[in-house]
């Protein structure tokens, strides 16, 4: 199982083994029932979500259909500067988990990785990142 659900269209080209490999390391080292596989099979197993697409309809379409699956997956949007994905387009992404638009700089292809990296780390380890969806209905 991958940590990572990566939807994405191909056009930035992003080195997504650095990302995973960032993931897993992050995996590895927060107390083992911080961070709790869901148990769906497969893609739904992911505890991560990234979605990469330049159109923002297209990348809001994917950050929905995998949250029909998954509400509570936390997913991270890729924008760039000719992008026209803004925040206001998160608000369209349904579901419980947290979203984060993050800046992708073809100049600087590591800054993903740096920010990925600080968005982790607001992760409190004391609350799971993936809960079973029936726990959030009232």
């Amino acid at each position: 199982m991958e940590p990572v659900a990566v939807l994405t269209d191909g056009e930035r080209r992003v080195n997504y083994e650095k990302i995973n490999q960032l993931f897993e390391d992050w995996i590895a080292s927060v107390p083992s029932d911080s961070v709790k596989g869901i148990g769906r099979g497969d893609w739904e197993d992911s505890r991560f979500c990234i979605v990469d697409y330049r159109n923002a309809e297209q990348a809001i379409s994917a950050a929905s259909a995998i949250r029909a699956f998954v509400p509570d997956v936390p997913v991270v949007v890729i924008t760039d500067f000719q992008s026209l994905i803004r925040k206001r387009h998160l608000q369209q992404i349904p579901g419980t988990g947290p979203v984060r638009l993050v800046l992708w700089n073809e100049q600087d292809p590591d800054q993903l990785l740096r920010s990925i990296e600080r968005w982790l780390l607001t992760f409190g380890y004391e609350t799971p990142l993936a809960m079973l969806s029936v726990l959030h209905m009232k």
